[in-house]
């Protein structure tokens, strides 16, 4: 089982109040999150969160995306209600470490949420056949998961992520579908990054940026970590992100 990335677990998550505008239900054997402008959207996507999971930062970015891009968003639980405790990181005891790597062992696959992903999509099929296309991004983790999705026969038209983790070029390499990639100030060892980097700008469609003054997880659970700054960063990368969906989503 990989480490989870480090720089995710620098600090701990930041809490902040937020009152989603979207509903919760199960579906295809998860709890989801659901959130759409209205009723006729005709395109969608699945935003899978960082390993703190359904964080309010998370839900206000799904539903900045749903309103932005005019679209239905899907937020799964793949870790069946049980995130990482906040209260773990940074890690900084034995018992601690422990506790995490437990966590890990338990949630933390990145081939099983591709197969739940995949699950899930096949079902939004039947559950919304007005929708003609798909899009998928995430955050940290989930960015992992969302660009493994993005290969050979992908499921999705365009897909992105944010502060990504667990990085891998070969990831990169495969990519078939457009693609949008905003780095924080470290997401990995600075080689790691600029092979991946390369790599996205091989191809096609694939827009990269990267937040210099922005923490690994300004997008998700540790977003407004630092006042307005921060704030402004958050929305600043998910307008990004929706401008470059919005091309590609029909």
């Amino acid at each position: 089982m990989a480490e989870l990335n480090p720089h995710c677990c620098a600090n701990p998550a930041v809490t902040v109040d937020y009152k989603p505008k979207g509903s919760y239900t199960e579906f295809a054997g998860l709890n989801i999150y659901e959130t759409a402008p209205n009723a006729s959207s005709t395109c969608g996507i699945i935003a899978i969160n960082d390993v703190f999971g359904m964080a309010s930062q998370t839900l206000q970015g799904a539903d900045r995306m749903a309103s932005a891009v005019n679209a239905r968003v899907i937020v799964p639980d793949f870790f069946d209600g049980h995130p990482l405790d906040m209260s773990l990181y940074p890690p900084d005891t034995e018992e601690k470490m422990k506790a995490a790597k437990a966590w890990r062992e338990k949630h933390g696959d990145t081939d099983e949420g591709l197969s739940a992903l995949l699950r899930v999509r096949k079902a939004l099929d039947d559950k919304y056949p007005t929708i003609k296309s798909w899009g998928i991004y995430g955050l940290c983790w989930g960015g992992k998961v969302a660009i493994m999705a993005s290969g050979k026969d992908s499921a999705f038209a365009v897909s992105g992520t944010a502060h990504p983790g667990r990085i891998e070029s070969d990831d990169a390499d495969k990519l078939t579908i457009p693609h949008i990639c905003l780095f924080s100030q470290k997401d990995a060892e600075p080689e790691v990054v600029e092979k991946y980097r390369s790599a996205l700008k091989a191809k096609n469609n694939v827009e990269v940026d990267q937040y210099s003054n922005m923490q690994h997880g300004w997008m998700g659970a540790r977003g407004f970590y630092n006042g307005e700054q921060s704030v402004k960063e958050f929305e600043r990368g998910y307008d990004q992100l929706a401008a470059f969906f919005s091309k590609y989503l029909k």
